[in-house]
């Protein structure tokens, strides 16, 4: 970590932030569902890991219900496991490639064989993995949690009504360094807080896709500083294009 990121976090009190938002997740489920679960979508990452923590740390245990989604063979579907087994919570392994092929399938059909880019073969799975997380929190009366963080969030790395969907939000203004922090405070394992950042639906990591290393990237966003001039045009041209996802729907107004 380069020491102007490092720097900016020593000034912030991480334990008192994570505190803060444990009240705010209590505060809010006490206005939006006094008796209602959080359902989380599992990943084995710093970020659903993290969220699902401060869950069971604001409503209980009993009241976070983790869904593990593989699409097929997912090759670190352990460490999700091993993520529900540390917190104690109820959950659910639910395979969705029946479903993405039923829709690549559908589109093909209906589209006399379309040509699929890489960005639609992408995009599916996060959107089925959100519907099938509503579905199952409907069941129970829960409240999605959205787990995208404000680094994703800056340079457009989600997928509206796929990742980017949800009830609550807790992580949307913590950058991955703040998040990594927020899981030391926590107590979290290192396995979880430090497991290298990537979609679980190809072989790349985020970083691969990005062409910048998310430290680069939270430097920029916490401190405005960044050495290289050509990193900075490639994360800011990123987040000009993917301003979109980040405003409300444009209305038409009479």
């Amino acid at each position: 970590m380069n020491q102007t990121l490092r720097e900016y976090l020593a000034k912030r009190d991480y334990a008192k932030i994570a505190q803060d938002c444990i009240v705010w997740i209590r505060d809010w489920f006490e206005e939006n569902g006094p008796v209602s679960p959080a359902v989380i979508g599992i990943s084995g990452g710093k970020d659903s890991t993290t969220v699902a923590a401060l869950c069971v740390k604001a409503l209980g245990k009993d009241r976070v219900f983790g869904v593990l989604m593989p699409d097929g063979v997912q090759k670190d579907i352990d460490v999700s496991r091993r993520v529900v087994e540390y917190l104690g919570i109820r959950n659910a392994v639910i395979d969705i490639h029946n479903s993405v092929k039923a829709v690549k399938d559908s589109i093909a059909y209906g589209m006399e064989n379309p040509a699929f880019n890489t960005q639609v073969l992408m995009n599916i799975p996060p959107r089925i993995r959100m519907t099938t997380l509503y579905a199952v929190s409907q069941t129970m009366n829960g409240r999605v949690s959205n787990n995208c963080n404000r680094s994703e969030n800056y340079v457009g790395y989600s997928t509206i009504f796929g990742d980017a969907a949800g009830d609550f939000s807790p992580l949307a203004n913590l950058t991955v360094a703040e998040i990594r922090e927020i899981g030391k405070a926590l107590g979290i394992p290192r396995e979880f807080v430090e497991k290298v950042p990537a979609d679980g639906l190809s072989d790349r990591t985020d970083e691969d896709a990005f062409g910048f290393t998310y430290e680069q990237l939270d430097t920029l966003i916490l401190t405005g500083f960044c050495e290289n001039q050509e990193i900075r045009e490639k994360i800011e041209k990123r987040h000009t294009a993917n301003l979109f996802k980040l405003r409300s729907m444009p209305e038409f107004k009479l």
